[in-house]
């Protein structure tokens, strides 16, 4: 029942943003998120690098990838390194001047790897939500996000982006459940 909720409200989201007259003023959706992400949690807990990023590619549509290296102690034994790869799209529509709802559809392909311990997990990730622009330097987004796969999950996701420069921005984010919690912190190179 959540799948079909989160898949409906990304689905409303990008056709709501694709057909829309208004303009798409405001917030940028062209940059690259890089960083370290911690994930405490059931079965395991990862510490890696995180390349996340959003091209613009339409008024209301941008293309989405990222890539995450991870290595974990989880296991008795044995210490095996996580490479998932994201790739997708988000529709996102400017309700008022600088508060902005988002859609995400993205597909993923995780791989654990290690000595004695190699599984692979695919699956479709869906996630809505707002970012709103507080102050022309900063900005709080906020989502519902559903992790399909293996681990079959929904996570409440808050963050911030802080722009230092025209070019750089610090950027964190924590998405949270009951048996998972992610944190990401990193810098944002805003194209």
């Amino acid at each position: 029942m959540a799948i079909k909720k989160a898949a409906t409200a990304a689905f409303i989201c990008a056709m709501f943003a694709v057909v829309s007259p208004a303009g798409a003023a405001g917030l940028s959706y062209s940059y690259a998120d890089a960083g370290y992400q911690r994930t405490n949690g059931d079965p395991v807990d990862l510490d890696g690098g995180l390349i996340d990023a959003s091209f613009g590619v339409f008024d209301y549509v941008a293309l989405r990838a990222g890539l995450l290296r991870a290595k974990t102690d989880g296991f008795s034994g044995d210490t095996p390194d996580l490479t998932e790869f994201r790739a997708g799209a988000r529709g996102h529509y400017t309700i008022v001047k600088n508060l902005d709802v988002f859609g995400d559809v993205l597909g993923f392909n995780a791989k654990l790897n290690g000595n004695r311990t190699t599984s692979t997990d695919i699956g479709i990730i869906y996630e809505a939500g707002v970012r709103y622009l507080i102050h022309k330097r900063f900005e709080a987004n906020a989502s519902f996000k559903r992790v399909g796969g293996g681990l079959n999950k929904d996570f409440g996701t808050v963050g911030a982006v802080f722009k230092m420069t025209k070019a750089f921005s610090l950027s964190g984010r924590a998405e949270l459940n009951s048996d998972v919690k992610n944190y990401f912190a990193g810098i944002r190179f805003n194209f």
